[in-house]
């Protein structure tokens, strides 16, 4: 019985999080304000008040020279730096801010944390405070860092990137809903942020407004050419809403600058595959293992490929590539089976598609019925 194959094909679009790609394109780290320099004044003639205001003086000089050298970006020798300050005066609280700077800079979160709190004892500041709950994004304890986005909030902080890591907290927990509005209050705070257009456009993909998932994504590629994640979530909502030429266009331009990317190559064989250019999806998924050998989504889609070209034994070989690297990958068991219905092997059908409700796969009622009739 010759059967058409319904799979759920890996597609691979990339929800567009900056800290998907931290090391390279962090918005909020980028966007750190620094310590600045304190002016010091000459003391005056009377003893007394020379001496404290010599020690002042000596504090202030330290703690300029600290700023000179975060700036330099030598953050060990900075917080040294800062340490020497604070134990000149310990209520000086530039000294926790400008060490915290430099932890941060080092992802060294609690450390950050531990001088922000010190300086919001001291000093009332709204943007140190968004700093907090920044801190403990990156540490993945979201309930901790939206008590401090909404206590910035409260104290008058209007600056995008805390709105835009709201957004991300309520993205990544499928409120998309709210992650909409937040990177939308963003983008009205600064219509330059294009990590809010980006992600804004994969919560539109999300909700299934493919239109202006892609309007977003462009506007995130007009803004900053560079991140190749931008292009390559463009060249997936194009290949989602069908236009496939388009989505091409963007793939390649992500692997003109960045031919090692095997998850555009991944998804640019899928492409291939939905326009029936099966003999160069193959190539273009063979390319992505020779950068990723161990790449089981790349292994399933070749599999389907060989099974639209009905060569059925290829697609078995390569379906079970896929399975050894990942033996809970349900898909790979529904279209294994299927190429073993196609090769007569109605026991070893059966059998996989067995296997991949087991892992949660639905919608086997048809395959359900074909092995209860050869049975």
């Amino acid at each position: 019985m010759k059967r058409l194959l319904a799979l759920i094909m890996f597609v691979g679009l990339g929800i567009g999080l900056s800290y998907s790609q931290e090391d390279k394109s962090d918005s909020g780290m980028d966007q750190i304000i620094v310590p600045t320099q304190i002016n010091t004044s000459p003391t005056d003639g009377d003893t007394v008040n020379t001496l404290v205001n010599a020690e002042g003086q000596e504090g202030n000089i330290m703690y300029n020279f600290g700023v000179t050298q975060c700036n330099e970006g030598n953050y060990n020798d900075a917080i040294t730096t800062f340490s020497n300050v604070l134990q000149i005066n310990p209520e000086m609280a530039q000294a926790y801010y400008g060490r915290s700077t430099c932890y941060l800079q080092q992802k060294k979160y609690d450390e950050a944390i531990a001088d922000l709190k010190e300086y919001v004892k001291r000093k009332k500041d709204d943007y140190a405070t968004y700093l907090i709950g920044y801190c403990y994004f990156h540490k993945s304890d979201n309930e901790s860092a939206l008590t401090y986005f909404q206590n910035a909030i409260e104290q008058g902080c209007n600056k995008a990137d805390l709105f835009y890591h709201i957004g991300v907290i309520y993205f990544n927990d499928g409120k998309y809903d709210e992650a909409m509005k937040y990177y939308t209050r963003a983008i009205e705070i600064d219509d330059t942020h294009s990590f809010s257009y980006n992600d804004r456009g994969s919560t539109y993909r999300m909700l299934n407004k493919m239109d202006k998932a892609i309007e977003d994504y462009n506007k995130a590629v007009e803004l900053n050419p560079r991140m190749d994640i931008f292009k390559a979530n463009l060249g997936s909502a194009y290949r989602i809403n069908k236009n496939y030429e388009k989505a091409l266009e963007a793939y390649n331009e992500v692997l003109n600058t960045n031919p090692d990317n095997y998850i555009v190559l991944n998804n640019k064989g899928i492409t291939q595959y939905e326009l029936k250019e099966y003999d160069n999806a193959i190539e273009t998924l063979n390319e992505c293992l020779n950068k990723k050998n161990d790449y089981a989504y790349a292994f399933n889609n070749i599999g389907l490929c060989y099974y639209k070209k009905k060569e059925f034994s290829l697609a078995i070989e390569a379906f079970t590539k896929a399975i050894a690297l990942n033996p809970n990958y349900g898909e790979a068991y529904v279209g294994r089976g299927a190429a073993k219905e196609m090769a007569h092997d109605m026991t070893g059908a059966c059998s996989d598609w067995e296997k991949a409700e087991s892992l949660g796969i639905t919608n086997l009622h048809d395959y359900q019925t074909l092995c209860n009739e050869y049975k």
